[in-house]
């Protein structure tokens, strides 16, 4: 069933663990918090290290805590509205907070700067979020993203994720360019 070695670290509460799997994704138990606290660490790293691996990287988020993640509509909003209010936090506290809030412009496309194969639909819905959260001093909760994450399907949301991590990087290499610390 279950290594014995994977229920402790999932049970032990300082170990990053964020799940148990058995050999079906229907058998996963999944700690939310924890997740999120694995992403948060891996923007932290990103923010310190531009080349560090990506906040949905396997070592960080696997594929079936993804997966348990996003097949609720409410905790993909949760996920969706902690990744934009943790690297919005992170740019504020350590660049010009004029230069974090400017938004991202109408005529940016990841797809042409990181030739990114998603759609339109989450292209544009990823740029709105992160702009939107750019815009106020204030979180966006979830229940701000719910209504228009519904329409997407897991795969249209983990390209929403995907999105808005590789929009935070290239904001990110912005800033440090701009500020003269690359």
């Amino acid at each position: 069933m279950y290594g014995e070695a994977a229920v402790r670290e999932f049970l032990d509460p300082w170990h990053p663990r964020a799940s148990v799997e058995g050999g079906r994704p229907e058998r996963v138990f999944v700690d939310p918090e924890r997740v999120l606290d694995n992403i948060t660490l891996a923007l932290h790293r990103f923010d310190v290290d531009i080349d560090s691996p990506p906040a949905f990287d396997p070592d960080t988020v696997t594929v079936n805590e993804l997966s348990v993640m996003l097949e609720d509509p409410d905790r993909a909003a949760v996920l969706v509205s902690h990744l934009v209010n943790v690297v919005v936090q992170l740019m504020v506290a350590r660049y010009p907070e004029a230069l974090v809030r400017f938004p991202l412009p109408d005529t940016y496309d990841l797809r042409d700067v990181d030739g990114l194969a998603i759609g339109d639909r989450e292209h544009d819905l990823a740029r709105t979020i992160l702009n939107q959260r750019l815009a106020t001093g204030a979180d966006l909760g979830p229940d701000d993203l719910v209504e228009r994450l519904r329409p997407l399907g897991p795969g249209g949301q983990v390209h929403l994720l995907v999105a808005l991590c590789r929009m935070y990087r290239h904001k990110l290499l912005a800033l440090k360019h701009h500020t003269g610390t690359c």
